[in-house]
């Protein structure tokens, strides 16, 4: 299959091509003629696909490093076949970072920053969510209807409701979180929002010494509230990932901060909004309630859930 799919892009044969994933996508490296590139193939709509490749030249031509996929021969950048849709990455320059410094935390709230600034002037949209959504329903699995804040919070009230040591602290999560997510709702449409590319992380960048020089993988792309994916971001790399360096994860989240409202300043409304989204992320991320809910069961939650409400507080 990859050896046919590259015939649409290439004349010279494949020299030699390793595939590194083939679950739910398919991707493969692939090497013609010295150069190598990243095949990606999953079951997407038509509509989806081009929205990438229009996302990706529009950031592309404001000077972000965004890698836009190739062209066939015939001037498509996307290839059918099989039944599934596929894109071609040129590898890009650099190396991914499996540990951050604070050097890093910086360029990365930067790049988001000066992403989001031109994803809240441009009128394109996706059309559909991302994982970052709030207050869809959870009616569906479907990003835009997907809520894993809310899902995590009802997994903990879940697991402590039934253990009445914590009755105090049940009704105390409950309260103080629902009164966050209810200041936030009654603002979440009026915030800027616009496409984002979903999972700017390090796994999806390429480094060369501090500076980013690739940004790949747009699978999960979508339309979002722009403080939305920067607070979680943010939390995600202060807290999250690994990291090599002296500072605390407080000193992490505010040189990201820093760093992304030096290229888009964040208005009034969502400065006000920083603290009550802060809190429920900082609180709900899954892994953190997927790691407290163990320590519940094993009657060790007490801590869990004072420092739970300590984040919420």
């Amino acid at each position: 299959m990859i050896r046919k799919v590259m015939q649409y892009y290439f004349t010279e044969p494949v020299s030699r091509h390793d595939i590194l994933r083939d679950k739910d996508r398919l991707v493969a490296e692939v090497e013609v003629d010295g150069d190598t590139f990243f095949l990606k193939g999953e079951k997407q709509p038509v509509t989806f696909i081009e929205s990438i490749i229009d996302f990706t030249i529009i950031m592309s031509a404001a000077g972000l490093p965004f890698i836009v996929p190739e062209k066939t021969i015939e001037g498509h950048r996307y290839v059918e076949h099989e039944g599934l849709l596929f894109i071609l990455e040129r590898k890009g320059n650099g190396e991914e970072v499996k540990r951050l410094r604070l050097s890093h935390i910086r360029e990365i709230g930067k790049l988001l920053g000066k992403q989001h600034a031109i994803s809240s002037t441009t009128d394109f949209r996706f059309g559909v969510g991302t994982s970052w959504g709030m207050f869809g329903g959870n009616k569906t699995d479907a990003f835009g209807d997907y809520d894993e804040n809310e899902l995590s919070y009802l997994d903990l009230i879940r697991c402590i409701d039934k253990d009445e040591t914590f009755e105090v602290e049940l009704t105390t999560v409950k309260e103080l979180y629902q009164s966050r997510r209810s200041r936030l709702q009654e603002v979440w449409n009026s915030l800027p929002a616009g496409p984002v590319q979903g999972d700017l992380c390090p796994y999806n960048l390429l480094f060369q010494q501090d500076n980013i020089s690739g940004v790949f993988d747009y699978n999960i792309a979508g339309d979002e509230v722009l403080l939305n994916e920067c607070i979680g971001n943010a939390v995600f790399l202060a807290w999250h990932y690994d990291f090599e360096g002296n500072e605390t994860s407080e000193e992490r989240y505010d040189a990201y901060i820093d760093a992304y409202t030096s290229e888009r300043p964040l208005s009034n409304r969502e400065m006000e909004m920083v603290p009550h989204l802060f809190a429920i992320i900082r609180a709900f991320r899954y892994d953190r309630i997927e790691e407290g809910i163990e320590k519940i069961k094993q009657g060790d939650g007490k801590a869990f859930l004072d420092e739970t409400i300590t984040f919420l507080t």
